[in-house]
């Protein structure tokens, strides 16, 4: 097992070799962000970092003085919007294999695109860092070039008998005991299950990259499932170990560095409008589902929010996102607001009501405050659950169950129960002791340097 507690930043010795590194950075803004933390800590070392991703995260990459290369085009005009809203209608409903081959609709006919673009992202480096869904043409790509891949993800990946993959539901919690090795093995399957099944759905559109782009062989569905079952030397888990300890039977491979905290710029300013409503009223709850989540009818979810919010005598901060949430007439009581720097809002609120992504979840647990969490689907549900499961917020109201009545009495708890605000503050206090990117670089270091 292996995982690192509270360290101290401060000065380190220079690394011996600078090195030039490409982070397939593929996904939403929760996967990009952290790694331009770590690509910051990287060039304080003295090497050179590439984010490669998509279109709308590109600036945040510059801004932080690092490269930046695109991959895959804008996320807004690939999107399928009715394949997502059909994917929320069904929260909690679904099978996997349902949405992976709804995935493979929208995102088959773009492999070849993206690896063509990642290619031309990794050329000249020493090394490849991919998220979860940068290994897809990652791992091809590092082939081609005869580099080192190193797998970071932000939620558990790796096989265990502690917790099924996050695609699958847990066995019946009223099994008797005597099932308990039958639930482990069940949990271990749907890691293979979970690996191999969009490996082996995308494998056409992977083989026709890999000859058309990068002229290696195609990959049958055996030698596919032998290299997908191989385990990496070494993957990285940008999350706290406290959070979210390492399963014990995880290897040191499975290295839980701490979570990767990028601070606001130094020359961010509040909007007016956002600093006057902090200050004329007691702090606020945040209300935000990511960028498409609040579906199909967000007039619909924006009226559920502000009466849940009425009901629980709370001013409100409403996050818009990419679609129309909270774009109604609101009460003076509530705010809509666009992206704000996580790390300079929370600490300013009374609670976070989220999908509970991983990047939310972090933020808001790091600042101290109270956690609500309505999930949608995947990592959601398991981010939502370790929340509980700390003590930081009340128990999760997914989707499928979000009333105005459920939302009110989930504020109502993490606002109003002492036990509840106190224990979200000294988990605060934790995460913000840890220093997960110094672990980060020190790993990234060892394993190309």
């Amino acid at each position: 097992m292996s995982a690192s507690g509270p360290t101290e930043s401060g000065p380190q010795p220079q690394a011996r070799r600078p090195l030039r590194l490409t982070c397939l950075a593929l996904g939403s803004r929760g996967d990009v962000q952290p790694f331009v933390a770590l690509g910051q800590a990287l060039q304080a070392r003295g090497h050179q970092v590439c984010i490669a991703t998509e279109l709308e995260y590109l600036e945040l990459a510059r801004q932080a003085g690092l490269g930046a290369a695109c991959v895959g085009g804008s996320i807004l005009e690939q999107m399928d919007f009715e394949m997502v809203y059909q994917s929320l209608d069904a929260a909690g409903k679904s099978l996997p294999l349902g949405f992976a081959l709804s995935f493979l609709k929208q995102i088959g006919p773009l492999v070849e695109r993206i690896v063509a673009e990642s290619l031309a992202a990794c050329q000249g480096a020493d090394g490849i860092l991919a998220s979860t869904l940068g290994r897809y043409p990652g791992q091809s790509v590092a082939e081609h070039l005869g580099l080192r891949l190193l797998p970071v993800h932000f939620h558990p990946h790796a096989p265990t008998r502690s917790y099924p993959d996050l695609s699958f539901p847990d066995a019946p919690a009223w099994l008797p005991a005597a099932c308990m090795p039958g639930r482990g093995a069940y949990r271990l399957l749907t890691h293979t299950l979970g690996a191999q099944g969009l490996w082996q759905i995308l494998r056409p559109a992977v083989n026709h990259a890999r000859r058309n782009v990068l002229g290696l062989p195609a990959l049958s569905a055996r030698s596919l499932w032998r290299q997908v079952s191989q385990p990496p030397d070494l993957s990285l888990y940008a999350y706290s170990p406290f959070v979210a300890p390492p399963p014990p039977d995880w290897s040191a491979a499975q290295a839980v560095t701490g979570y990767w905290f990028l601070p606001p710029s130094p020359d961010w300013q509040p909007q007016a409008e956002l600093q006057i409503f902090l200050e004329n009223g007691p702090p606020p709850v945040y209300i935000g589902f990511g960028s498409l989540l609040a579906g199909r009818d967000p007039d619909g979810v924006t009226r559920l929010v502000l009466e849940a919010l009425e009901q629980s005598r709370q001013r409100g901060l409403l996050y818009a996102g990419w679609g129309d949430f909270a774009r109604q007439p609101l009460p003076p009581t509530c705010l809509r607001i666009e992206s704000v720097p996580h790390a300079w809002l929370f600490p300013r609120l009374a609670a976070v009501v989220s999908h509970c992504g991983a990047g939310t979840t972090a933020a808001a647990l790091r600042a101290g405050v109270p956690v609500v969490g309505v999930p949608f689907f995947g990592d959601q549900l398991f981010w939502s659950r370790q929340v509980q499961a700390l003590g930081a917020g009340p128990a999760p109201v997914p989707r499928s169950q979000l009333t105005a009545d459920s939302l009110a009495r989930a504020i109502q708890q993490a606002t109003r129960d002492p036990a509840i605000r106190q224990q979200a503050s000294s988990v605060g206090q934790l995460l913000q002791a840890e220093d997960g990117v110094r672990r980060a670089v020190e790993l990234v270091e060892r394993y190309f340097g």
